[in-house]
């Protein structure tokens, strides 16, 4: 998913980015939406910014994703970490979830959100989501990788 600001063509020179977050089983590959609550699961966040304003953005990028009960039931923050700005294009954050996360079985729909956060700690300008798939999850023993 784009960052925003999205600037006009002729401007995009200034600031442009990019994010992407997917669900991966502890081996790094990519996980089933269905998942046992026993089972630990992953979430990689991978986002670039590029253009001339980059290098002096200063501040904090701050990663949270989020599982959104479908239906009757709870909105819960899953992943929260804080990364410095460092003026780089690439960025990646490796986040552990589970067992029991969610601690309730059903449909959850997963959204990643990154904000940037000025050197006072407030939000700023630059920002991107990722809306990820609906993940369900299952009591019950895990089932066996498909081949």
């Amino acid at each position: 998913m784009p960052f925003e600001p999205q600037l006009p063509g002729p401007y995009q020179f200034l600031f442009h980015g990019h994010m992407q977050a997917a669900v991966t089983d502890p081996h790094g590959t990519p996980a089933p939406t269905i998942i046992s609550l026993t089972d630990d699961w992953h979430l990689q966040v991978n986002w670039q910014v590029h253009g001339v304003f980059v290098p002096s953005i200063s501040g904090t990028w701050q990663i949270r994703a989020y599982l959104e009960s479908i239906g009757p039931g709870p909105e819960i923050l899953v992943a929260n970490r804080d990364v410095p700005m460092t003026g780089a294009n690439n960025y990646s954050e490796l986040f552990f979830i589970g067992p029991n996360v969610p601690n309730q079985p059903g449909p959850y729909k997963l959204v990643t959100v990154i904000t940037s956060l000025n050197l006072l700690g407030t939000p700023a300008p630059f920002a991107g989501y990722d809306e990820g798939s609906v993940l369900q999850f299952y009591e019950g023993p895990s089932l066996p990788p498909t081949p």
